[in-house]
């Protein structure tokens, strides 16, 4: 059998492989009866802790389940890439063209991808278009920096320059076998491939050609999904480092750190807009103009990452060989390639300052994506100016105006913004992503890295609609770092498999009534606190009080002897600081208080970085933060402010936690609150005992139920 013919069996063999994995992975089977079924038992308790009253039988579970599983279905994988196309082969017009074409240039292959390159120029980025929308120095557009000025100019008139590790050595002999899923996918990929050349951003030649390039550097075709088109998308395999002696385009393990922070000194950090700017953004326009006037729209680059060129000179970096003795090279920017982020950033960030300038109502880019907001009767005057000067600074076509849209209910970073109801919840296709990734394995089994990590990052999102559930993101997210190669598989930890579990039962929860777990726009207002919580600890009590804000007044305080032991060890120190946080939070629900916003004064950074994201970072207090998101939830108490005040400051309350008198403090002994003497407060405070530690799925549920059945005494 010759090389070529082991080639095509392979991807044969590959393709049939695939297709029966596809199936066995995306078939709802008695394997996700048994997950939903354990996930079940636990959701009663789930209701209770959540305060959520959901009348929920098994059969409203497993239609819910059932139809996340049909739902994500429907979204494309590598067997709708598979079926996409079966026969497509680069055409020999296509080789010979470009044969030809390196021949007349004299094997010099930059002075190729030169003139390749000026073939699109017209309807290119140009230093012409540039100075036609910023003006010749920049000046035009406010809020366009002369870096990023100086470094669009260099785009455009040589292209982007690679950034590379010292020790990178180009490497076109020993290099890596051609990727699974290439060989799975060729012909999808192949005809992808030569659609981009279509457009006159990429190179074919034969193999035999490609390496009489000096400095030609290969590295192995790839693919991903996509959530819009079936045939999914091309990258590149810029990271495999299949020996020793290949240094892959994105750096070593070793050297990739120092690569990355290179690349973004060059071309700057990349700072994306978060769900909170975006919402913020709405709530500001819906202040100027109300609610009921003002409308959401978004766009969309087309081709994105290729509107940017690459320096003619280093072409022959992005080149991947391909069946057939075919090589493709790329002329544009492409995914895969650490530094193409960053230098497509510099893009981004002008056209954030363009777009503000122009149109009337709000906007952020993200990466490609513009999001806006306006009022409805301006709503065409600004798209049509972002249409009319995006395109004349990338040239006609650089709109995606299939993806252009306006509504009052849009999907904005995968959350649906909704002005009708003033509330943001979760998108349907994220929600089934999510499905998806938490009921596609047992907890005991090995779980990839890559894995772990889209949990993590997906979980993290979730829960912004519910702080109850943030407690249980950490774990997964510490679990995860450190490794270098993302498809490495690990068992979780028993507290890892505990965290998926209570995700799958909130999850239950969340798919059968989602509209009960929108959040609303207005809780992402800068909120003006009503009190103080004023603390401190030691390793053998704590000392809390609560404040008006108005007017400074001591409310309430109390100091209560830690009911269990912590001994004399300073790792439990952080954990103490956070529980006495717990306790001012009690303190304030025994002074019947609800609906309140609080500012937090302490000495302990790490407790107060704790209450501000509801979350920690210490094992130790897991118990304590579980505590404090169920009696917030359960007080509707927000943290407004968490300020630190130096220790030699703090002395009120450092006091207090130490059993100094209220009268050696000079406090109001009728103020104090004996919380010694209430059972209640001191079952709660005991929840949160760091030597009792929660081990499994159970004590979180008896954790929970103990709390909630405290907190209605």
């Amino acid at each position: 059998m010759s090389s070529r013919d082991s080639i095509h069996y392979a991807a044969s063999k590959a393709k049939e492989k695939i297709r029966i994995n596809s199936l066995k992975l995306l078939h709802f089977d008695s394997r996700d009866d048994q997950i939903i079924q354990e996930s079940f038992q636990q959701v009663l308790a789930f209701t209770a802790g959540l305060q959520l009253h959901f009348a929920l039988t098994d059969a409203d579970i497993m239609s819910a389940l059932k139809a996340a599983h049909v739902a994500a279905d429907e979204y494309y994988t590598v067997r709708h890439a598979l079926a996409w196309d079966t026969d497509f082969v680069i055409p020999t017009a296509a080789l010979e063209a470009d044969s030809t074409l390196f021949q007349s240039c004299g094997r010099d292959f930059a002075a190729m991808c030169r003139h390749k390159q000026q073939l699109l120029a017209r309807n290119r980025l140009s230093t012409e278009r540039i100075f036609s929308i910023l003006g010749p120095t920049g000046q035009r557009i406010p809020d366009v920096t002369p870096h990023d000025f100086a470094t669009l100019l260099e785009f455009a008139k040589d292209g982007i320059t690679p950034i590379v590790s010292p020790g990178f050595q180009p490497e076109s002999t020993n290099v890596a076998p051609l990727r699974d899923r290439y060989l799975k996918l060729h012909h999808t990929i192949d005809k992808l491939l030569y659609k981009q050349y279509k457009d006159g951003t990429m190179i074919f030649l034969r193999k035999a050609d490609a390496l009489n390039i000096d400095g030609l550097h290969l590295s192995p075709q790839h693919h991903a999904d996509s959530k819009g088109k079936p045939e999914g998308r091309i990258i590149g395999d810029l990271s495999g480092q299949h020996d020793q002696n290949f240094t892959p385009l994105n750096g070593s393990p070793h050297d990739k750190d120092q690569l990355r922070a290179a690349i973004a000194l060059k071309w700057g950090e990349i700072k994306h807009p978060t769900v909170d700017q975006l919402v913020k953004m709405v709530l500001t326009a819906a202040d100027i103009h109300g609610w009921e006037n003002i409308i959401l729209w978004k766009k969309d680059l087309k081709g994105a990452f290729n509107l940017l060129n690459y320096n003619p000179d280093y072409c022959k970096w992005f080149a991947f060989p391909l069946i057939d003795d075919i090589v493709v090279i790329h002329l544009a920017g492409l995914f895969g390639w650490i530094g193409m982020p960053h230098a497509f950033q510099v893009l981004t960030r002008i056209l954030q300052a363009l777009c503000r300038h122009i149109i009337s109502g709000l906007c952020y880019w993200y990466v490609d994506d513009l999001m806006a907001v306006s009022l409805a009767t301006m709503y065409i005057n600004d798209s049509t100016l972002v249409d009319a000067n995006v395109q004349q600074l990338l040239g006609q076509g650089s709109i995606a105006d299939a993806k252009s849209q306006h509504a009052r209910c849009l999907e904005f970073l995968g959350w649906d913004f909704n002005l009708d109801t003033r509330t943001i919840t979760l998108c349907a296709r994220n929600m089934n992503k999510l499905v998806h990734a938490l009921f596609s394995f047992h907890p005991t089994d090995k779980i990839s890295i890559s894995h772990i990590q889209r949990l993590a990052s997906l979980l993290s999102r979730v829960s912004i609609l519910s702080r109850h559930m943030r407690p249980y993101t950490h774990t997964l997210h510490s679990l995860s770092s450190g490794y270098v190669y993302p498809h490495a598989k690990i068992h979780l930890s028993i507290l890892a498999q505990s965290d998926i579990m209570m995700w799958r039962a909130f999850v239950l929860l969340l798919i059968a009534n989602p509209s009960k777990l929108s959040r609303p726009m207005e809780s992402f207002r800068r909120q003006q606190a009503q009190f103080i919580i004023r603390y401190d600890a030691s390793l053998t009590g704590l000392g809390v009080g609560l404040y008006q804000v108005q007017n400074n007044r001591l409310v309430i305080y109390t100091a209560l002897s830690l009911p269990f032991s912590v001994g004399n060890d300073s790792s439990n120190q952080n954990t103490m600081e956070f529980t006495a946080v717990v306790l001012g939070l009690l303190l304030a629900w025994r002074a019947k208080l609800s609906d309140f916003h609080y500012d937090l004064h302490g000495d302990n950074r790490s407790s107060l970085a704790w209450a501000q994201s509801d979350r920690v970072n210490s094992v130790l207090a897991r118990k304590a933060n579980i505590i404090f998101t169920t009696i917030s939830m359960h007080l509707n108490a927000n943290l407004a402010e968490a300020e630190h005040i130096p220790g030699i400051l703090n002395t009120t309350f450092d006091g207090l936690s130490r059993g100094v008198t209220p009268q050696e403090l000079d406090l109001d002994p009728l103020l104090m609150y004996n919380a010694t003497a209430d059972d209640t407060m001191v079952q709660l405070v005991c929840l949160c005992d760091p030597s009792d530690p929660l081990s499994d799925m159970v004590s979180h549920t008896a954790l929970l139920q103990s709390c909630t059945n405290l907190l209605r005494l």
